[in-house]
């Protein structure tokens, strides 16, 4: 006990472990770290391979190689093999590091973790030597064996991984979603360095199938430029447009597409071409782009917009997301990106001026779209957080400033849209703008014929008395006309309608004035008493919560009473009096207090002293349509949910209709190469009644493809779940649902269910089961389901008799959410 306040230095093993353990994580960071070195070693090929079920990957690339001496010093022990690194800095050089690797900790962490092999030659090395290190102990030291090389680069062969930590081999990521998380970090650096190619293969394909063909997953060539590489994923289904602006020392390059996306998986942003994880500057363009127009009138991957759908449609379907590969060049010294190991999460110096500089670029690009309209005065790039103190720029930053007209352009492969217009003689600079005089005024405006945004040609812009130029561009309103005397003079008593317009509106019958307001008596809970109810409405148990009601101190004379007071709970509907329909839109009933719990009562007698005796009687009115729809949304949910938990636990699944013959559907090539490679998502759509014919002819088309120009690919959908049949086979809903699934899972939005996992269904009794499955089901499948409860509920103007009303409040009582709407409301 004496001893326990002394220090005592940790051991040279543990001190190992804690720093090895918190650097790699995974076979995906260790693919990360080599593949990060091997572009700092000027590498223009690099090749991986990935066993998940042996634990081993490899990394080769033909970059400068390891000298003899350097590499026996990785290949030292533990303690003296860290720390080595090609790319040695003093303390000042750091503010100017502009590699990726910088610790000379990664291939230390890997021997201490794993068996290491390091086979490396240099272009003025006449033998390829290796090294061989395991648990931080040397055990071979010579020329190259396994790994031998003929000419100048480096293999790095990692076995055994995690040997030493079991519980992180049990918790790590899937076979599958390992390999997806290393195809997408292949994809996000080859965007931003195409002049280097890669490859990626599956080993463990190759040994099953004894075709090592059969194991290649990813090959990426050499392309011009960034948007080339772009275009090897996704072929030419985008529009984009270039985008170049500088501002001091700040720059970014890249693109961003005029056609939207229905999830955020092809959205890319790096500093200093480093991806970044999700942060503040991923919000500030999503902002943006959410201020605008763009997610209603950008285009579709058919290079068309509709500005008008034809059929009504859910207000969160069809909002469409960017698409855009963006680097912005900051100088290094004024960003910290050592937060983490994985160096995704990035720190800047002075964060205001880039997002500033971020912001205008954005709000440019919207503005010369037609997405939005010119700014018109000074907005916080926050959009709409509250106003921070400002900050002392640093001297290096004083030169920066916010982009003013520096914002260049460039449209690659636009597609021609169609103008039903007379076009005016009069030349426009925008090829896809129209000039329409208005016959009546004479005043000519110009008219963009994607949005219908238009403005006054000759008075857009204003100069102010400053000598400062403002932008009048907006949209065409109707003003109300400026009444003159001898109208004025026409009109009786206080009221300024004009004669004929008045005698206009009692000949129409459409604009009939309104009925008067039906009489009431406002109700009220004594704001002092304590009877109102304190727990607030939860039905997510299946109604086993308790809730208070606060009915039984309504009393009539105030009007502080607000609706947000009463609280109801499903014994309230169970034991319901029925009056009758009111105005075919709603049913009367009563609730009365005769099934409350003792305690209720007795509060209630404590409380409300001053307040007359009453019957603690409510009347309420059900909204009919809320009603039918809420009975009908769960029934069809509750179908649906069970049969995707039957068939994860092999005992059925969701109810199907065969379609015959099967119907195509035009997926983009990278979603149709998802779908077809990866059998965790055609498991995830088979579990929610989707079954596709002829994915081994796509797989092979895809990997077979070297026209990059078409950006598309069909595939054949065999079967459909039956409940939602019907509106799956109207327009674009089975292509929508399938592109927007696809979308989630790949961003992990939605993770594929494992039909082994256990979940705590906590209160859920036997009949409430169903409702864990809603966290795995498709957004847009929900849509689909509420949309058909909605049209086939009763409506407003739908007569009920007594019997029907009884019938129908009976049914909403058994409900999980009976007072919830089927849209979330």
């Amino acid at each position: 006990m004496a001893d326990e306040g002394l220090l005592k230095k940790l051991s040279e093993e543990t001190r190992t472990k804690l720093r090895s353990t918190q650097i790699l994580t995974s076979l995906p960071t260790i693919v990360s770290e080599l593949l990060q070195n091997a572009i700092d070693a000027g590498a223009s090929q690099i090749d991986i391979g990935v066993d998940c079920t042996e634990w081993s990957c490899w990394v080769m690339d033909n970059g400068a190689g390891f000298m003899k001496d350097g590499l026996h010093k990785v290949g030292q022990d533990s303690e003296r093999g860290r720390y080595n690194s090609s790319k040695a800095y003093t303390p000042a050089s750091l503010e100017t590091v502009s590699t990726f690797g910088f610790r000379g900790e990664a291939l230390a962490s890997m021997a201490d973790l794993s068996c290491l092999e390091i086979s490396s030659r240099t272009a003025k090395s006449r033998e390829s030597w290796s090294v061989i290190v395991k648990a931080g102990k040397s055990l071979y030291k010579g020329p190259s064996i396994r790994w031998r090389r003929e000419s100048p680069g480096t293999v790095v062969s990692i076995r055994d991984a995690f040997f030493s930590l079991p519980v992180r081999r049990q918790s790590h990521p899937t076979p599958n979603k390992t390999i997806e998380l290393i195809r997408q970090e292949l994809e996000a650096y080859a965007l931003v360095f195409p002049n280097i190619s890669f490859s990626f293969q599956d080993a463990s394909k190759a040994k099953e199938s004894h075709n090592p063909h059969k194991s290649h997953i990813l090959k990426i060539p050499k392309t011009r430029s960034t948007l080339a590489a772009f275009r090897h994923f996704y072929g030419r289904a985008f529009t984009e447009e270039k985008i170049a602006a500088t501002s001091g020392q700040l720059r970014i390059e890249g693109f961003i597409s005029l056609v939207g996306a229905y999830t955020k998986t092809s959205q890319f942003l790096y500093i200093n071409r480093h991806p970044i994880s999700s942060c503040d500057l991923h919000r500030l363009i999503d902002n943006r782009f959410g201020a605008s127009t763009f997610a209603k009138h950008a285009y579709d991957e058919g290079g068309e917009t509709s500005l008008r759908p034809s059929a009504r449609r859910s207000p969160r379907k069809g909002e469409k997301k960017p698409v855009y590969v963006l680097n912005l060049v900051i100088p290094v010294k004024h960003i910290d990106n050592c937060l983490e190991p994985s160096k995704s999460a990035v720190e800047l110096d002075n964060k205001n001026v880039v997002t500033s500089f971020l912001s205008a670029t954005i709000q440019s690009f919207l503005v010369n779209h037609n997405f939005a309209p010119e700014k018109r005065r000074e907005e916080n790039p926050d959009d709409g957080s509250p106003r921070k103190k400002r900050k002392l720029v640093p001297e290096s930053w004083a030169n920066l400033r916010t982009p003013s007209g520096s914002v260049q352009s460039e449209r690659s492969g636009t597609p021609n849209v169609s103008d039903h217009m007379v076009r005016s003689s009069t030349p426009v600079a925008d090829a896809q703008k129209t000039v329409w005089k208005d016959p009546l005024t004479g005043e000519t405006f110009v008219i963009d014929n994607r949005t219908g945004n238009s403005y006054p040609q000759n008075t857009r812009f204003t100069v102010s008395a400053d000598g400062s130029t403002e932008s009048r561009s907006k949209r065409r309103t109707l003003v109300a006309p400026q009444l003159t005397a001898e109208a004025d003079n026409n009109n009786t008593g206080g009221d300024h309608t004009p004669n004929w317009l008045r005698e206009a509106l009692q000949a129409n019958d459409a604009f009939a004035l309104k009925e008067p307001k039906i009489p009431s008596l406002p109700l009220s809970v004594n704001p002092s008493s304590d009877c109102r109810g304190s727990q607030l409405h939860n039905c997510h148990t299946g109604g086993s919560t308790k809730h208070a009601s606060s009915s039984r101190c309504l009393q009539p004379g105030s009007s502080s009473f607000t609706a947000s007071q009463i609280r109801f709970q499903k014994d309230d509907l169970r034991k319901a009096q029925i009056i009758s329909q009111v105005d075919c839109k709603f049913i009367a009933c009563v609730v009365g207090p005769d099934h409350r719990d003792p305690s209720d009562g007795e509060r209630e007698n404590e409380t409300c002293e001053d307040e007359p005796p009453t019957d603690g009687k409510t009347l309420i009115l059900i909204d009919q349509h809320a009603a039918d729809e809420r009975v009908r949304v769960e029934r069809f949910l509750r179908s649906i949910c069970r049969g995707f938990l039957c068939h994860q636990e092999g005992s059925g699944g969701v109810e199907t209709k065969q379609l015959s013959p099967p119907v195509p559907v035009l997926l983009a090539r990278h979603e149709a190469s998802r779908l077809a490679e990866l059998s965790d998502f055609q498991k995830a759509f088979e579990s929610w009644g989707f079954r596709f014919s002829g994915l081994a002819e796509t797989r092979s088309r895809v990997e077979s493809e070297t026209d990059f120009d078409d950006g598309y690919i069909q595939v054949l959908v065999c079967t459909i779940p039956e409940i939602v049949s019907e509106k799956l086979l109207l327009g674009k809903e089975m292509q929508e649902l399938i592109k927007g699934y696809i979308g989630a899972l790949e961003s992990r939005e939605l993770e594929p269910r494992e039909p082994s996992s256990q979940h705590d269904s906590g209160s859920l009794d036997e009949e409430t089961q169903w409702l864990k499955a809603l966290r795995w089901c498709p957004r847009e499948l929900l849509d689909l389901i509420n949309s058909k409860a909605c049209r086939g509920a009763i409506m407003f103007n739908d007569p009920l008799n007594t019997e029907q009303c009884e019938r129908l409040v009976k049914q909403l009582s058994t409900t999980v959410f009976p007072f919830q709407c089927a849209h979330g409301r």
